[in-house]
């Protein structure tokens, strides 16, 4: 009987120092890049990987940044944003300290949220409007949103930036109108946390 139990603990215990979060959800992630335009390189952590539009299995890491650039516009650069995954919390419960510490080694700790990344590049001396061509001003500032949605929240959150400027450009707020209408947009980006959906909501406020 001592035999059996001995195998059976055995066999378990690779299955313990794996941990349950890299069973469940692996160590890499499928990410999407797009951008506007097409061809644009992408670049994580000083690595090129592609152009857009591509799709890539990206290993999971905290504190990595990620590089949009094209001859003749201007690059950006932005924070790969991860959270902890639910599995790791289980892992803790399940495999203890071993469990636990074999995720964080792994990277399965954490996941790429979101895990899809779309931006606009502006070419060179132009501005973020500017860059934007298309037909009517709903259509240019949902375009906008959308594509700019992850600093436009920053900027939102924070009450100033770049890129709420340029939103409260392209929805023509007045600067009397300005201090209430940041007021409602926070609101709505804390209820409309989906990028059409806030965009939508935003727009049927302030573009008839």
């Amino acid at each position: 009987m001592w035999k059996k139990d001995s195998l059976l603990l055995v066999m378990l215990f690779p299955l313990i120092l794996q941990g349950c979060a890299s069973i469940v959800s692996g160590t890499t992630q499928e990410i999407t890049f797009q951008a506007n335009p097409e061809d644009v390189l992408v670049t994580v952590n000083g690595k090129v990987i592609g152009k857009t539009p591509t799709t890539v299995q990206l290993d999971k890491k905290s504190g990595q940044s990620v590089v949009f650039s094209k001859d003749g516009f201007k690059p950006i650069t932005m924070q790969l944003e991860t959270t902890v995954e639910p599995w790791f919390w289980g892992n803790i419960v399940i495999g203890g300290l071993f469990g636990s510490t074999t995720d964080g080694l792994s990277g399965a700790i954490v996941k790429y949220s979101p895990n899809q990344y779309f931006v606009t590049l502006q070419p060179e001396g132009a501005t973020h409007i500017d860059g934007l061509t298309l037909k009517d001003s709903r259509e240019k500032a949902k375009i906008f949103i959308l594509t700019h949605f992850t600093r436009l929240i920053e900027d939102i959150r924070q009450g100033s930036g770049e890129e709420l400027s340029s939103l409260v450009a392209l929805l023509e707020i007045s600067p009397e109108q300005e201090e209430d209408s940041l007021k409602k947009i926070q609101a709505l980006s804390e209820t409309f946390t989906d990028p059409p959906a806030f965009a939508d909501q935003v727009l049927a406020f302030y573009i008839k």
